[in-house]
């Protein structure tokens, strides 16, 4: 299976080039909020995600999907008055397919999968000013689910869910609003 999918990804533009449709590119900005939990830990943060992603379609229904992304954590350090005992960010990038299916003319849905190589840090409150960063890195697999407004041929709005999986039984789960620009 893992030799297969290269041979889609290099492949597909192939297609896309003899049936004589046009090469899209996308540029997509997104921001929202997502929080962090753990399995293995007593760790639960949220913060502010912020992710950019570069989609190269190989047609209207199937495209390469690349991004990174950011979470800076500690909301609940500050929901809690500083009675939590770790804050936790975490960033990395994005490497998966996404695939569309319109609804209407100016709408469509979406879902994108792949995986994701990313960094946690984990600051955790030994006592009052002792602070003790991990960190934990790691390949894992990511999902989302979104919805697209079209406005125009070239700009568009999306509101998406994004399941995370990060390193050492740690997950995330991102609600985000974005603009996308399509050339």
């Amino acid at each position: 299976m893992r030799k297969l999918i290269p041979v889609i990804v290099l492949l597909c533009p192939m297609y896309s080039y003899a049936t004589g449709q046009t090469i899209n590119h996308e540029i997509g900005v997104r921001f929202g909020g997502g929080t962090m939990t753990s399995r293995n830990y007593s760790d639960i943060d949220a913060g502010l995600t912020f992710e950019l992603g570069y989609n190269y379609h190989f047609n209207p229904y199937f495209s390469l999907d690349t991004g990174y992304f950011a979470n800076s954590g500690g909301l609940s350090y500050i929901g809690s008055l500083g009675l939590t005992h770790s804050i936790s960010s975490y960033s990395g990038g994005l490497l998966g397919i996404k695939a569309e299916y319109p609804l209407t003319r100016f709408t469509n849905i979406y879902a994108r999968g792949g995986i994701n190589y990313a960094a946690v840090e984990i600051d955790t409150r030994k006592s009052k000013d002792n602070w003790h960063t991990r960190t934990e890195r790691g390949f894992s697999p990511y999902i989302a689910l979104g919805t697209e407004l079209a406005l125009g041929k070239h700009f568009g709005i999306s509101a998406e869910y994004q399941r995370i999986e990060l390193p050492r039984s740690i997950s995330s789960n991102h609600y985000l609003m974005g603009i996308n620009f399509k050339f």
